[in-house]
Order: C-alpha cells, then structure tokens, then sequence
C-alpha cells in the first residue's frame, strides 16, 4: 500500500490538498490510503520512523518557525528511502532549494489557481503510483481489479484468499486492512507465492501462516474446521489438511 502524507501550515492549502486527495482515491481503484494531514513535521517523522511504509509526500517548502521544507524531505529519506516528494509553494524562487540540498522530487506544484493546484495533485497521485506499483519489492504480490487497475500488497499484509461466487472466475483477497477482488483461480495464485508461507487448507482457502493468532492455532488443535483471522473472517480448513497445517504452524 502507498501512503500519502500531507505537511502544509497554510490551513486553508492544507484542507484544499486534503480534500482532492480523498475525491481522487474515492473515483480510483487505488491501494492508497491518506494517513495523515498535518502542519507538524515531526508528527510525519512520529509516524514513519521504524515503520516499513512506502509514502508520497506533498510538502509545503516554506513551513512556519523558519522550517525549512526541502531539508525535510531529506530527513524523510532517512526513514523512507524510496519516498516520493511533491514540494508545494507559492514562491518558485524556493524550488532551488532542492538542488542545494540534492533532494530528487517526483513534482513541484505551485500554489496558483485551485483548479490547477487540484490537477497537478492527482497527476501527482497517478504518477507516483504507478511508478509504486512498477517497482514492487519482491515481497509483495501483485494482480490487476476488475477495472483494470493494478495493485500491489505486501505479502505480510495479507491474510488470505478465497474464491468468490460460484462460477464467477473471481478471487477474494483480504489484507490487514481491506479487500480486493480479481479474476483468477486459486491454483495459479498459490503457484505465484511462497509454500512456506502460503497454505492452501481448503479448496476455497489460501491462508498466510504468518497470520495465523495463537487463537486460531489453538482452534486446530481442538479439531476445529475453520480459524478465525485477525479481520474477523472465518477461513475453512479441511479434514485432510488440519494437521498439516498445525505441524506447520509448529514449526515456525
């Protein structure tokens, strides 16, 4: 998943990017979530600092109490390497600075009409997206929606896949924080992903080990046929397949 990140003290800017950005991901079928829209940097670097996310950052380069926005960026680097930058200002005479500072920018926007502060913002989404998705790390797993949108997860972040409606070609999947849809069949993703860490334990069912609770171990060894995952979701576990995967779960 991509995150967008917002650091803007123009609180009037701040609510106009804020606002494009939820329309855009709502009309797209976009594994992007907002994750936080601040005046604050240190709030963005609280919040990435330790993690693995994978952001893009719409920054503000003249930020109040002589912030200096460009450098940072650099520091937002230190935490996300891979970070997409869209500097945003109303003076381009500032845009120097990210040569001094050598901070490579996926955009700079300018803060002139709203129409067209709202139009480079989504160019901006689209582009770092796809980039996003083009360059996904080989821990993730990639497949197309049904409106031909492409999306990328990482393979710690999902907890299963199911089959759909009967005879409808379609595949369920469900990560730690949402659902997609896709056509396919569970026979060519399992072939796509990690034994070791992909079970198949039911012919409607590919479960991640990695996610399995301790509750829903203990589930399989009182000889239950489903496992209850961290989203609520029940996942079926055949006769044949139980100690298998218990064994497995044992050994990890």
């Amino acid at each position: 998943m991509l995150s967008i990140f917002i650091c803007e003290d123009d609180h009037r800017y701040k609510k106009l990017i804020h606002d494009c950005v939820q329309k855009h991901l709502s009309e797209n079928d976009y594994d992007i979530e907002l994750a936080l829209s601040t005046s604050n940097p240190a709030k963005i670097i609280q919040r990435i600092k330790g993690s693995s996310v994978k952001g893009l950052y719409f920054l503000d380069v003249e930020l109040n109490d002589g912030y200096n926005g460009v450098e940072f960026a650099k520091k937002i680097r230190q935490h996300d390497p891979r970070a997409f930058i869209a500097f945003i200002t109303a003076h381009p005479r500032y845009l120097s600075l990210t040569f001094e500072f050598r901070v490579e920018a996926l955009a700079y926007i300018q803060k002139e009409s709203d129409d067209t502060t709202r139009k480079n913002i989504k160019l901006c989404i689209d582009d770092a997206y796809k980039m996003h998705v083009s360059r996904a790390d080989e821990g993730s797993y990639t497949f197309k929606t049904p409106t031909g949108k492409q999306v990328s997860c990482m393979l710690d972040d999902i907890l299963f896949f199911t089959t759909g409606a009967a005879n409808s070609g379609q595949v369920i999947l469900h990560t730690k924080k949402r659902q997609y849809t896709f056509y396919g069949a569970l026979d060519n993703v399992a072939s796509t992903l990690p034994a070791g860490q992909f079970f198949r334990c039911h012919k409607s069912y590919l479960i991640n080990v990695g996610n399995i609770t301790e509750g829903g171990k203990q589930s399989l060894s009182n000889g239950n046929d489903r496992i209850i995952m961290p989203d609520g979701m029940d996942c079926l576990v055949s006769f044949r397949k139980r100690k298998t995967l218990f064994n497995l779960l044992e050994s990890l």
